[in-house]
């Protein structure tokens, strides 16, 4: 009877053993399946929070392009603007000029006229074979001037003068008296020394008379020339300042753009640190968590070897109890049916 008890024993201690081993291995497997799902899981959140980052990136990159190209657009208009309004002043400049030219050219032609006039009368120009070259090359009027008839008055009122005589003399049928020669003689002489300062102050008035107009028209046409040159000047530097304004609107364009593309740098620069900070707070959350999964699935792992460990000790130590509780048994009721000899 106490070999069955014994053995009844031993063998709910053997399947205790077991049983605890088993429950002890599977509570481990169930641990390291839950710690695997959970890195799944963890898997899963921190793919979908990486992709919200790179969505906020693009969307962050997207909207600094859109303002820097809004920007560049308004600065481009402003410069086509600025331009435009260049070449409009500059146009009306030339309009301007080109009137000026027109208005100045027979002025400029007329004075070019009569400076070649004025010069051929004086002996100064070109045109040597013109009938007056160096008509009144001086202001002179010399005795010789004057006896070779170069003047007309003089030469007309001798004339007339000796024909009045010669009418005397044919009326007395051509006899002419001492007198009348007499006179004759004497006429010429006073009128010669007479005329003389007449014929000189008509040649001064004549030269005069005859320069001054060719002086006048030549004057008018330098100063049309000059006021012509004022007016060059006066497009020289419309044309300047409108290349003057034509750079510093350019100017102002490149920092408009300097300033947008900066901009654009700064705000792209900023979203890819941002973009870079929680892509590394993401994958960080996500080895930590992985790491302790790691950590608790190892733990249950040992943990269940040792509940192992644990039951099959256990169940020895229940055999081994079990072994010497029967041999206990066994030498008590031996003891109880044997004659007592005193002897322990």
């Amino acid at each position: 009877m106490t070999f069955w008890v014994a053995g009844t024993i031993a063998v709910g201690t053997v399947a205790s053993s077991v049983i605890g081993a088993n429950a002890a291995g599977k509570a481990a497997s169930a641990q390291r399946d839950a710690s695997q799902d959970a890195n799944a899981t963890q898997l899963l959140i921190s793919q979908q929070q990486l992709a919200a980052q790179k969505e906020a990136l693009d969307k962050q990159i997207a909207a600094a392009g859109a303002t820097a190209d809004k920007q560049l657009l308004v600065q481009r208009e402003t410069l086509t603007q600025q331009l435009a309004q260049n070449a409009e002043a500059l146009a009306f400049q030339t309009k301007m000029y080109e009137q000026t030219r027109e208005d100045f050219a027979p002025y400029r032609e007329s004075g070019v006229a009569n400076l070649n006039q004025l010069n051929t009368l004086l002996g100064i120009g070109g045109n040597t074979g013109a009938a007056d070259y160096g008509r009144f090359r001086t202001a002179d009027f010399t005795p010789a001037d004057f006896t070779a008839n170069k003047d007309p008055g003089y030469a007309f009122r001798i004339s007339e003068g000796l024909k009045a005589i010669d009418r005397q003399a044919a009326a007395r049928g051509g006899l002419i008296s001492g007198n009348a020669l007499k006179a004759a003689s004497g006429y010429s002489s006073d009128l010669a020394s007479q005329e003389y300062q007449n014929a000189f102050n008509r040649f001064q008035t004549i030269r005069g008379n005859t320069l001054q107009p060719f002086q006048v028209g030549a004057a008018a046409g330098q100063s049309a020339a000059a006021m012509q040159g004022q007016a060059n000047l006066n497009f020289g530097s419309a044309g300047a300042n409108t290349a003057s304004a034509n750079n510093a609107a350019y100017g102002q364009f490149g920092q408009g753009a300097t300033g947008a593309y900066g901009t654009l740098g700064t705000g792209t620069y900023n979203a890819i640190g941002n973009y870079g900070q929680g892509t590394t707070g993401i994958l960080g959350a996500y080895g930590t968590n992985v790491g302790n999964n790691l950590l608790g699935a190892g733990n249950a792992t040992a943990s269940g070897y040792i509940g192992q460990a644990n039951a099959i000790n256990s169940g020895i130590s229940g055999l081994t109890n079990a072994y010497y509780q029967n041999r206990m048994l066994d030498i008590a009721a031996n003891r109880q049916s044997a004659p007592y000899t005193g002897v322990p």
